[in-house]
């Protein structure tokens, strides 16, 4: 009877040793995904691994596997172990591959970084200021904040801002920023600004009756703000030294073009020499202006004889050069 029944042993214990082995087997290239309760993710992808900690021979990729989409910087989205199940599955892997345990969900929050207003502002006044053509000391640079806070993901943030076209960054304008994150464009801000730069400029010191020939007694310096001045100015007094006044100037009035004219050195009619220059041979004459003209200017005279007419240039000493 003991020797019918070895057999059978034998095999009993063969066939065990095979389910212990094979279980052994099956232990050993199980997955297991141990799903967190709460997760911190940088995006703009969640990946297997940012939620759960994963033991297995396949451990390196399941983690690498992306999941869904991470939630806004500063956002939660709460992911669901069956749907986890659902993607891992999709991918290729057998349900008999990995086991997930741990929480039925985890939260996953995007992480962010915030910038505030003031910072916003402090960036692009920085901007302003490097790149303006005036001197910080002698200007003002006042920004309209934007409306809200930047909330960015977690990376290299760069911010960069450019003129709307046009804007010389004197008077009011509008900056356009670029939020950068590792080197892409996340987000696009709008700023006001006004920029007002002052410099020195001529003034009139006293009454200038009409007609009368300006000194430099006349003028002087004051500080006035360059966006104002749409009709262009003076900087510096010697420009204007000797030219006559258009109208009568009051004091304290900024000087410009349509206040001041180059005096006029010759009349109309009036007889003026003329010097023709050929190489070194030069040769003067006489002939009558066609019009009145100030030093720099181009004149058209009449020879006295011939009346043929041509064009000359009006020396500061009165007499006009044909080239």
């Amino acid at each position: 009877m003991n020797r019918e029944q070895t057999p059978h042993r034998l095999l009993f214990a063969w066939a065990a040793a095979a389910v212990l082995f094979l279980a052994a087997v099956r232990a050993d290239a199980l997955n297991v995904v141990l799903l967190r309760d709460e997760a911190f993710v940088k995006g703009p992808q969640v990946a297997l691994g940012d939620v759960a900690d994963i033991e297995g021979a396949e451990a390196e990729a399941l983690a690498g596997l992306e999941i869904l989409p991470a939630a806004a910087p500063g956002c939660v989205k709460r992911i669901h172990a069956s749907m986890l199940r659902s993607r891992i599955m999709t991918a290729g892997y057998r349900p008999e591959d990995f086991e997930i345990t741990g929480a039925e969900s985890v939260n996953a929050t995007t992480l962010c970084v915030e910038l505030t207003r003031e910072m916003l502002v402090d960036d692009l006044r920085r901007f302003i200021e490097l790149e303006m053509p005036w001197d910080p000391a002698n200007a003002t640079v006042d920004i309209d904040p934007p409306t809200s806070k930047l909330v960015l993901p977690e990376g290299d943030i760069v911010l960069e801002w450019r003129p709307a076209a046009l804007f010389q960054y004197l008077g009011k304008g509008t900056m356009r920023g670029e939020a950068l994150v590792d080197g892409q464009v996340r987000d696009v801000i709008y700023c006001q600004v006004n920029v007002q730069a002052y410099g020195d400029v001529v003034v009139a010191s006293s009454d200038i009756p009409r007609g009368a020939i300006i000194s430099r007694g006349d003028l002087s310096v004051a500080k006035r703000a360059l966006s104002a001045m749409r009709n262009g100015y003076y900087s510096d007094p010697e420009e204007l030294a000797g030219m006559v006044a258009r109208s009568t100037i009051f004091p304290d009035t900024v000087l410009t073009s349509r206040h001041v004219m180059p005096r006029r050195i010759i009349k109309r009619n009036q007889v003026v020499t003329v010097e023709v220059r050929a190489g070194t041979l030069m040769v003067r004459d006489r002939a009558q202006a066609m019009s009145n003209a100030a030093a720099g200017d181009i004149i058209i005279c009449q020879r006295m004889n011939s009346k043929e007419e041509f064009q000359g240039i009006v020396r500061e000493d009165g007499i006009v050069e044909v080239y």
